[in-house]
């Protein structure tokens, strides 16, 4: 019940923030971009943005249109549910359910460290970079991030369990989410295969899971006589179009330096998605380090991490903005192990402070701890600043 209790202050205190910044001062008309609809309530408004549409039109209309099939149909199908039952509007379902997801995948990611012999402190930190991430308003908006992210905390955490039957079957469903949720039951049977553990309830399981994510596809196959219409929709419709692994990242960083000889300037969103492309490179060197040194790796965790990542990285968006890494920072929000690790790699300097507190080498050291935080804080209002007006950040 304690470790509840501080999940749920930091879920309402960040919630509560992002609010506050979205609302006050606003202007009472504002120029919505790109044709956004605005909302009557004014709490409801600043949740409601582009995909959201989307959901409220499969989930009151099914896919009446070959663009919507771009978006995968459980989370629809569940809001529309609660819409039925409950009575209360689309949009005031989708928006509740997102935050009763994030709420649960606080608390599953809580427990799913602590069965790890992970620390308070740590869990406190990985949970609060979570909460505070520039792009963690998505978990709260009428968006699939905090239902995939709960579907995928939970798959996780039978798996540890070694429920592998209930793993799989919650993989799944998170292939019914998300594209990208393949990687969850896929990331189980490698981990399997490298362990060389490896066995029939793994391979029927897996095939299952399987089953459950082509019944998507079969449906599309049966109703517009394409499988992979859901592929195809995302070029001329959103501007999305397939591309090498991490060509992206190379593409934007070119852009850049033509920018900043150009102009003197460079986008913040293209300088947030160099640092947390940054960060998964560490993660991944951390963990090829600890196996080098014969510690146990979670695999599971690393090939899960790495599908979420090389996914999103796999594929640019063309607009007139240029951002081929455009939608990266709220794509990086379900890899949950790499908050684990940035949470592990903040205490780590927070006990090297405590220890050598007095020393030059500490000092710089917290000087640089505090600019990090500092220019995280600048990246999220930055973020919620273009959120505000309902400005198209990811």
């Amino acid at each position: 019940m304690k470790a509840f209790k501080k999940v749920l202050v930091l879920f309402l205190a960040s919630r509560l923030l992002i609010s506050l910044f979205l609302l006050v001062g606003q202007p009472e008309h504002m120029n919505y971009m790109d044709n956004q609809i605005q909302m009557q309530n004014p709490i409801l408004d600043h949740f409601i943005i582009y995909d959201s549409y989307n959901y409220k039109q499969i989930a009151l209309e099914g896919y009446a249109e070959d663009r919507l099939t771009a978006f995968f149909p459980l989370f629809p199908l569940l809001v529309r549910g609660v819409h039925e039952v409950t009575g209360i509007g689309i949009y005031w379902a989708g928006f509740l359910l997102s935050n009763l997801f994030f709420l649960g995948s606080l608390w599953l990611l809580d427990q799913l460290m602590e069965k790890r012999g992970i620390g308070q402190r740590t869990r406190v930190l990985a949970q609060a970079i979570l909460v505070f991430f520039p792009s963690t308003y998505f978990f709260s908006a009428f968006y699939t991030e905090s239902f995939f992210l709960f579907l995928a905390l939970l798959a996780f955490r039978f798996w540890g369990e070694e429920k592998r039957e209930a793993a799989y079957l919650i993989g799944g469903l998170a292939a019914l989410s998300r594209m990208v949720g393949v990687w969850v039951p896929l990331a189980f049977f490698l981990e399997r295969l490298i362990r060389r553990k490896l066995d029939l309830k793994d391979v029927v399981w897996a095939f299952a899971s399987s089953l459950m994510f082509f019944m998507y596809p079969g449906y599309l196959w049966l109703t517009r006589g394409d499988p992979l219409l859901f592929l195809k929709v995302m070029g001329p419709h959103y501007g999305r179009h397939s591309a090498l692994p991490f060509f992206p990242i190379y593409q934007d960083i070119v852009w850049s330096i033509e920018k900043w000889h150009e102009i003197r300037y460079i986008d913040y969103i293209t300088i947030l998605h160099f640092i947390l492309f940054t960060i998964f490179v560490g993660y991944i060197i951390s963990n090829i380090r600890l196996w080098r040194k014969g510690a146990n790796v979670i695999w599971s965790e690393v090939i899960f991490t790495s599908g979420v990542i090389t996914m999103a990285l796999s594929s640019q968006l063309n607009l007139s903005f240029e951002i081929a890494t455009h939608g990266f920072m709220r794509y990086f929000l379900p890899a949950f192990p790499i908050f684990i690790f940035m949470g592990q790699q903040s205490d780590r300097a927070v006990m090297r402070a405590d220890l050598r507190s007095g020393s030059r080498f500490i000092l710089a050291r917290k000087f640089v701890n505090y600019l990090t935080l500092l220019v995280w804080v600048i990246f999220s209002v930055i973020v919620l600043l273009g959120l505000r007006v309902k400005g198209f950040v990811a």
